[in-house]
């Protein structure tokens, strides 16, 4: 019986790593799966809320990633993502200045925005903020309580949102 215990963890773990492989990051972003302390596992469950702009369980995360330097530098990864979303959210409601934040670069559609809004790269159309990129044009603007990104790429839309 104890043999069989040890593998349901193997199993479980597994079965997030595969899922991730196949890049099922919805699904790899669950409450459930945060249960743990193995900080790989942890990591991987953090870039797949990315990836998938499910942000709520970062912060929990976050505090749970303590014990090796990757797993610290995950935590540094996901509290810069967290804190531009707050940064661009109080910008975009509240005219909040972001000329005196400096973050580490990165590639997640937050922090695209983030950088741009910060050093003016961007036009005002109608209520909303355009922002152009070499082979993207992105829509930043509110509707009701919720902060919109709309991002047209190669001829197609994905639009996201967030609060």
């Amino acid at each position: 019986m104890k043999k069989f215990l040890l593998l349901i963890p193997f199993f479980l773990y597994a079965s997030i790593y595969n899922d991730f492989l196949l890049k099922k990051y919805s699904i790899v972003c669950n409450p459930k799966n945060i249960n743990t302390t193995d900080e790989k596992v942890l990591s991987i469950v953090g870039i797949s809320c990315v990836k998938s702009d499910k942000l709520y369980l970062l912060p929990i995360i976050i505090n749970k990633l303590k014990k090796t330097k990757i797993g610290r530098t995950n935590a540094v990864y996901f509290a810069t993502i967290i804190l531009q979303k707050k940064l661009l959210y109080a910008y975009l409601f509240d005219n909040y200045p972001l000329v005196n934040f400096n973050f580490p670069k990165g590639d997640y559609i937050l922090s695209i925005v983030f950088d741009n809004i910060k050093k003016g790269n961007y036009k005002k159309v109608d209520n909303k903020y355009l922002i152009t990129l070499e082979n993207e044009s992105i829509y930043f603007y509110k509707n009701g309580d919720k902060m919109i990104i709309d991002e047209y790429k190669n001829g197609k839309i994905k639009s996201r949102w967030f609060r």
